[in-house]
């Protein structure tokens, strides 16, 4: 177990969730095999696979990760990919492809500002930017891996039989609507939130629990990098 997890600072309700989807995951690949369900055991294992790749990059190649965003990252996989796509959630509940868009849209706009305020630590010469810049990222980043997950989506019912865009273009609209609309509502907070503190938002604080390198400058980085638009 990652040092960063391991400490006496996580909630215990969120590791045990956050192990137990993963653990529950590999349960069922061992299932699937017991009953010959080949396809979905295969399924199973990239998806397995998956929610392990924040930990690993973690750990590999020292790619800090705050445990919230990883945490989100592990929740969207089990609920999109194995819940979803795997056990046929999106044909049981109507509501289920667009929830998730809208949580993705959310979870992708609080990615963008973190990856603003990573590759800014790491550089020597600090790089400078408005909060309208930023937030204009943040959607765009949303809206970039968005249209990665709607190729997913169209490879899946293409290639395995899988109904994620039931009804074609109209549903790939709408998810686009909702993913956007999540990143909108955080850019939105994150541009007032620059506005006002100076600072990039949802990296700072909760990077300075985790990082080594940066511990001593995160708050100044993070002031650094913007300008008053």
């Amino acid at each position: 177990m990652s040092r960063d997890y391991n400490n006496g600072e996580r909630n215990k309700l969120a590791l045990n969730i956050y192990f137990g989807m993963r653990a529950f995951v590999a349960l069922s690949v061992f299932v699937f095999l017991f009953y010959g369900e080949w396809e979905s055991a295969v399924s199973a294992v990239f998806i397995l696979l998956l929610m392990i790749t924040p930990s690993f990059l973690r750990m590999q190649y020292r790619f800090y990760m705050p445990f919230e965003l990883d945490f989100a990252i592990v929740v969207f996989i089990f609920l999109s990919l194995f819940l979803g796509s795997l056990n046929d959630f999106y044909e049981k509940f109507y509501w289920w492809d667009t929830v998730l868009h809208f949580q993705s849209g959310i979870l992708l706009g609080v990615v963008g500002f973190v990856m603003v305020y990573i590759l800014n630590a790491r550089r020597s010469d600090k790089l400078t930017m408005s909060p309208g810049f930023i937030s204009v990222f943040a959607v765009c980043f949303s809206l970039a891996l968005s249209v990665v997950w709607e190729i997913y989506e169209y490879a899946g019912d293409t290639l395995f039989g899988y109904t994620m865009q039931e009804n074609g273009l109209p549903d790939t609209m709408w998810d686009f609507i909702f993913n956007g609309a999540g990143a909108i509502i955080v850019a939105t907070i994150g541009y007032y939130w620059m506005r006002r503190r100076q600072k990039i938002p949802f990296a700072p604080r909760i990077l300075r629990k985790f990082s080594v390198d940066h511990n001593n400058d995160s708050e100044q980085v993070g002031q650094q990098t913007l300008t008053k638009m």
